[in-house]
């Protein structure tokens, strides 16, 4: 097998790795999964960079620092309302807030306000740890804030053995990285609608010529080889931009 396509499917199979277990891998686990190909430790820390790049934490991997580019006009003005407005949030004192986790995780309104608000710059600080990818940081900044809330209201339900702020700090994350992987699971498929639909018109093109007149969407399910229910999809998307028979005489 070509190096270039053994390396590109390594790299697939961690990612899928990395999806069982919340986004997270070992040196040693990238180590071993890229052993025989020759890499060198400047390399491996490109890899890592690419792994943290989509949003997998590869823990006690040396990172170089890598320039990012700048926020867009609306992150940088989001950025600046938003730092205003963190300012106007009350931080609590750390004698209280011991008192505090307790009686939110008794389920108290009021001791969980507090404690979102407490730890609403915590969300900024991760969110902007998945910056400049798919999703914009006013997008970040709301997903992490769901799973801070989300964080404090399983209080009373977290692992004994994490600390509060690893209990939150893993709430915030899941919830950054699912909504990251959302968004590229939906960018994926629709570059897969995009792909079926050049073939669909390149198809309608051919038949079109070599019929001598508009086809039909059964004869594209045939030549296609999809069901028909698929093609009647397709053509609903694609709208005036396709012509077939059927849609000719409506």
């Amino acid at each position: 097998m070509d190096e270039q396509i053994k390396f590109r499917t390594a790299l697939a199979a961690l990612k899928a790795a990395a999806e069982t277990k919340d986004r997270k891998l070992s040196v040693q686990e990238v180590q071993d999964a890229l052993s025989g190909m020759g890499l060198d430790e400047t390399q491996y820390q490109m890899v890592y960079a690419y792994l943290a790049g989509k949003g997998i934490h590869v823990e006690g991997a040396v990172i170089p620092e890598v320039e990012k580019p700048p926020y867009t006009d609306g992150e940088q003005e989001f950025l600046k309302q938003y730092r205003k407005d963190l300012k106007r949030l009350k931080k609590q004192p750390a004698d209280r807030l011991t008192d505090l986790y307790a009686r939110a995780a008794d389920g108290e309104a009021e001791a969980k306000r507090l404690l979102t608000e407490h730890y609403m710059d915590y969300v900024l600080e991760l969110a902007e740890d998945y910056a400049h990818g798919s999703l914009p940081i006013q997008d970040l900044v709301q997903e992490g804030s769901l799973g801070l809330m989300v964080g404090i209201d399983t209080l009373g339900l977290m692992d004994e053995a994490l600390t509060v702020e690893a209990h939150l700090e893993h709430e915030i994350r899941r919830a950054l990285q699912e909504a990251i992987r959302e968004q590229e699971d939906a960018r994926d498929t629709g570059a897969q609608i995009t792909e079926k639909l050049n073939k669909l018109a390149d198809s309608v093109t051919k038949l079109t010529e070599d019929l001598g007149r508009e086809v039909t969407p059964d004869e594209l399910s045939m030549y296609l080889d999809m069901p028909l229910e698929e093609i009647e999809d397709l053509l609903r998307i694609a709208g005036e931009t396709i012509e077939t028979a059927e849609k000719s005489e409506d």
